[in-house]
């Protein structure tokens, strides 16, 4: 591993089932991100050890000496895993990507750059940017679209055009700092609803927000299109709303 002060970025990479792709995620991601020739650590936080994902990525974290991986015995939500991982972090700069790399890693080169450019506290991915790279399924991709309008809609001072995006660049210190602390007075945040709440309570901070392009390709999803991704829409909603009545509360 990395000596602490040598680590420019950490890459959050949360996990849950993930032994079927996980190990082609970990060496593609490293690969990519070599090429950028920054210093940077690859965190695997492990949401649960359900299955074969912990010996596939610690068998990988012996292979390559920036490769961490975190886990916890029992699954607590993908919004918990990330800020598990974030805490963790050694590097300035901490990035969250979908372990699945639905979003192409190579973003992340363009996302520092804004950052470095104009300050941003977080800079964020959105795939409605003309710039972007969106292949989606129709019927997911306007359920984005919706979504994000009933979120802006809720939270008027909000203007994020994609708060789902998975793919986020946050200065460490920052977000540990200022942000996480108020993110885990809501329990919303453990689940789907984290990205959210952390644009929310981000606003709230004043800390300064930036939109970026990114590429997303889904290669796989835990919801799908059945009727579990009803059931997951439905609960998003839902927790979007119990959040902005415990946020007017607070």
């Amino acid at each position: 591993m990395l000596d602490n002060d040598e680590i420019e970025i950490s890459i959050i990479m949360p996990c849950f089932r993930g032994e079927e792709y996980i190990e082609r995620s970990i060496r593609e991601a490293e690969d990519e991100l070599s090429k950028l020739r920054i210093s940077f650590e690859i965190v695997i936080v492990l949401d649960g050890i359900v299955d074969k994902t912990i010996e596939i990525a610690s068998r990988l974290a012996e292979e390559f000496r920036n490769i961490r991986v975190l886990a916890y015995e029992n699954n607590k939500g993908k919004g918990y895993a990330i800020r598990y991982g974030v805490k963790n972090a050694a590097g300035k700069y901490t990035f969250m990507l979908d372990s699945d790399l639905d979003y192409d890693p190579i973003c992340l080169k363009e996302f520092l750059m804004i950052a470095k450019e104009t300050g941003a506290d977080i800079v964020c991915g959105n795939r409605r940017d003309p710039r972007s790279i969106f292949v989606y399924p129709f019927l997911r991709k306007v359920s984005s679209y919706i979504f994000g309008s009933y979120v802006n809609i809720l939270f008027r001072h909000l203007n994020i055009p994609d708060t789902q995006a998975g793919a986020k660049l946050f200065k460490s210190e920052i977000v540990k700092q200022k942000l996480f602390p108020e993110i885990e007075r809501h329990t919303e945040s453990d689940g789907f609803i984290f990205d959210v709440c952390l644009f929310v309570l981000a606003r709230r901070c004043q800390l300064k927000i930036v939109s970026a392009p990114c590429i997303f390709k889904m290669r796989s999803s835990t919801i799908g299109i059945s009727r579990n991704f009803f059931v997951t829409s439905y609960k998003m909603w839902k927790e979007v709303l119990t959040l902005k009545l415990s946020i007017g509360r607070s």
